[in-house]
């Protein structure tokens, strides 16, 4: 069945573009980058995973912080925008690393009805 969710498609794919890009960028030897949706309860989850070289334990908690940035030329504002807007539509975004093994990113929202 479909997954339902009321949302603003163009901040939606905003906030999704900006996880692609940052796994996609993470993994510059390649690596897999694996996008999954479930529903549990009344959420639904997007996953955006990658196998790249994972986010230090440090700077975990700093990640979603305006203008923190590893990437050289990075703003270190596509993280906070992005989790900005998930909680705009009653939802999170949160971060699972572990270093050498890769990351997951976990896109939470209210399902519609």
């Amino acid at each position: 069945a479909p997954v339902v969710c009321r949302i603003d498609v163009n901040l939606i794919k905003q906030a999704l573009l900006n996880l692609m890009i940052n796994a996609v960028q993470a993994m510059n030897t390649g690596g897999e980058l694996i996008v999954r949706v479930t529903v549990k309860g009344a959420f639904a989850y997007i996953e955006v995973i990658d196998s790249g070289p994972g986010i230090p334990s440090e700077n975990q908690d700093l990640i979603f912080k305006a203008y923190f940035s590893t990437k050289k030329g990075g703003s270190g504002l596509g993280l906070p925008t992005a989790r900005r807007i998930m909680r705009e539509h009653g939802g999170d975004l949160t971060v699972e690393s572990e270093p050498g093994k890769g990351t997951c990113f976990l896109l939470k929202l209210p399902t519609a009805g």
